[in-house]
């Protein structure tokens, strides 16, 4: 079995083949991916067999496969140099994450082509409104998470800031900041209470209430734990352009 520190121990004989095709490691991110990829190959020159593998796929398989390849780069570099040496499955989570994301924004982009601009909405009399949202620096894998509360007026009645440290990827952040809104609002003793955020993937694994096995699987449990002590509560996706303020909290304090 080649690990991933067997892989990258003596970088300076690694073969583009290797690395790309061959290796054990990448065969099991490309199998979790889904990505079908076999291992043999019609001709030696790696270039042309992924052009010709590259040009059978579809658009979805394709977005995958490069994304592995920038997984495997990315993580070839952080064994060479910074000697971490993360897991298959770790590799996995972080892809899937990425791929997630990826898929939100483009939906995003696809609405502002017809639909206005939004703003922030205030929320019904008597029911406090919690925007979160988090900053991620993926360098340093530290991040900021951000909650800002206004009641139907408009007026901010509560908002704070949490770091993290040593953070998977965007999604696990997302999933922090939607806790961290969920317990700061129940420890303040608001009872009827609107969570929103611009995290699609977020939103919608809690409202449907359903446990997977992704990686914010426990976060989101938690979440769904403790929201059911409020009086009235409801999660809620918003465009990033209503969720601007809160955006802004989270992103200014991280730098």
């Amino acid at each position: 079995m080649c690990t991933m520190s067997a892989l990258f121990v003596n970088p300076l004989s690694e073969t583009v083949e290797h690395l790309m095709r061959d290796c054990y490691f990448v065969s099991e991110l490309h199998n979790a991916l889904d990505v079908p990829i076999s291992q043999s190959a019609d001709t030696d020159d790696w270039f042309t067999w992924l052009v010709v593998l590259f040009c059978s796929l579809n658009e979805s398989v394709k977005m995958r496969l490069m994304v592995s390849y920038w997984v495997v780069w990315f993580t070839r570099n952080e064994v060479v140099h910074e000697n971490v040496v993360p897991s298959v499955l770790e590799c996995v989570a972080f892809s899937r994450s990425f791929l997630a994301e990826c898929g939100s924004i483009s939906t995003d982009v696809r609405a502002n082509t017809v639909l206005q601009p939004v703003i922030w909405e205030a929320p019904p009399i008597n029911v406090f409104k919690f925007n979160f949202n988090a900053a991620y620096d993926s360098q340093g894998k530290r991040a900021m998470s951000g909650v800002i509360g206004r009641d139907n007026a408009g007026n901010i009645v509560a908002s704070c800031v949490v770091p993290f440290n040593n953070v998977v990827d965007v999604l696990v952040v997302e999933s922090f900041a939607c806790f961290q809104a969920v317990r700061y609002a129940k420890d303040l003793g608001f009872r009827r209470v609107i969570f929103e955020g611009d995290s699609l993937n977020v939103v919608k694994k809690i409202n449907e209430g359903m446990l997977d096995r992704s990686v914010i699987a426990p976060i989101i449990y938690d979440i769904c734990v403790a929201a059911m002590d409020f009086e009235s509560v409801s999660f809620t996706f918003v465009r990033r352009d209503a969720n601007r303020a809160v955006h802004t909290l989270a992103r200014d304090y991280r730098t």
